[in-house]
């Protein structure tokens, strides 16, 4: 998770931000915006870790969609799929 984020540019990565405070998936609480205010992308994923266990990766796929960051998400969810085999 933590090198599809340090792809994205300052931009992209406040608008990934913003998906996880506005909720990105129905059923999974958002992450309050002041934990993701002032964090960095490794804090933001332990943020994730914390919050959402072992639907971190799959939410962080989600949230890269949202910002039409496909290619990012494709990747990701690769690694996943590989992790789970």
């Amino acid at each position: 998770m933590i090198d599809a984020l340090e792809n994205l540019v300052d931009e992209d990565f406040k608008k990934f931000n913003w998906q996880l405070w506005n909720g990105v998936e129905t059923g999974n609480d958002p992450i309050p915006k002041a934990k993701l205010q002032k964090a960095d992308r490794s804090d933001v994923v332990d943020c994730m870790v914390d919050k959402y266990s072992d639907e971190a990766g799959k939410i962080t796929v989600q949230a890269l969609r949202k910002i039409n960051q496909n290619h990012s998400a494709k990747i990701l969810e690769s690694k996943l799929q590989e992790g789970k085999e």
